[in-house]
């Protein structure tokens, strides 16, 4: 690739890194739904949680707003690029979120289907005191996936170096945390599913990765045309913030 066009790359560490957790996380999620056990022990240790309105609404909120509350601290590090130096490495990143974030969705809802995991709710009945039901499979988690695909790239492209992106980078990664974990509070997946789906979302970084690539090749974006691209692709993103709390 012409070094004058705009490019995203993974470190050779950071690659190997995505590639060993995501095989990792499926492994794992996939040996605790043959066992079973844990995976229904530790979903109703949570009950003690939902006798609680105030942590169920949390987690509700948490569920509903997670992803777009990534989203505005993606679109904010982009605004903060304009100003501080530090940021600049999170403009051509913008394209790998809504790619690793699409990619993400779709091989979510793909893989629920032919998997077939029966929700909690209608695994555990009577034993697990949630009401909210769920037309979808449970295995992988599409909340995990959606939310971590969002955070991840920042996460693992950005160089770390100043404090503003380190906070940035932690702030990210501790909602999208939230989110995940919010899905077991709410009793709506086990947590096999939630590592399924964090696995699914680190796989699809270099996926998101590769596709932001051939678009700025293709597009023959260098890096004064970078700031037309990302205003469109921002705007996207705003777009997406604003929908996700009612998909």
């Amino acid at each position: 690739m012409n070094d004058s066009l705009t490019a995203v790359r993974l470190s050779p560490f950071a690659l190997r890194f995505v590639a060993i957790a995501s095989a990792t996380l499926v492994i794992l999620s996939l040996l605790l739904w043959m066992e079973g056990d844990f995976d229904r022990r530790f979903l109703l240790a949570h009950n003690l949680f939902r006798d609680n309105p105030a942590i169920v609404a949390f987690a509700g909120a948490l569920s509903r707003f997670g992803m777009s509350a990534v989203c505005l601290l993606v679109l904010a590090c982009i605004a903060a690029s304009v100003r501080f130096p530090a940021f600049r490495e999170a403009r051509p990143v913008l394209l790998v979120v809504l790619f690793s974030f699409c990619a993400a969705t779709l091989a979510a809802n793909l893989l629920k289907g032919p998997l077939g995991r029966a929700r909690p709710i209608a695994d555990l009945a009577g034993q697990l005191n949630v009401a909210d039901r769920h037309g979808s499979a449970s295995f992988p988690s599409g909340h995990a996936a959606q939310s971590l695909a969002l955070a991840l790239p920042f996460v693992l492209i950005v160089a770390g170096g100043s404090a503003g992106v380190r906070l940035a980078k932690l702030a990210m990664l501790l909602v999208a945390g939230l989110v995940c974990y919010s899905r077991i509070v709410k009793g709506a997946h086990y947590l096999g599913d939630v590592l399924a789906g964090a696995g699914l979302a680190l796989a699809c970084v270099p996926v998101g990765m590769a596709a932001a690539n051939a678009i700025y090749a293709r597009g023959k974006v260098t890096p004064e045309k970078l700031n037309t691209v990302v205003k469109r692709f921002a705007a996207v993103l705003l777009a997406l913030t604003l929908l996700l709390p009612f998909l």
